[in-house]
């Protein structure tokens, strides 16, 4: 629960922690992203929303990491050519 990107967690008044999974390459339409643990980030709200919007590059190297978990350099590459291109 906590952001790949930032590295806030948000807790809730019970103690619960929140965050949001983050398909790299998206599961509809032209993309046809597939539901695998290495096509997904764990985000924070705000990251996860900019991210969608192609606000930037995922560069793999910032990322923080969870043990067992490796997002696809395959998936990153998609990210950064078919979603961030149209700000660039």
């Amino acid at each position: 629960y906590c952001c790949q990107i930032c590295g806030k967690t948000i807790e809730l008044p019970d103690g619960s922690r929140y965050a949001e999974a983050h398909h790299i390459q998206p599961l509809g339409g032209d993309h046809k992203g597939p539901d695998v643990a290495e096509n997904v980030l764990c985000v924070c709200p705000n990251h996860h929303a900019e991210l969608d919007l192609g606000l930037w590059d995922i560069d793999p190297k910032a990322l923080r990491t969870a043990v067992g978990h490796t997002p696809g350099s395959k998936y990153i590459r998609h990210h950064n050519v078919a979603i961030r291109k149209r700000w660039q």
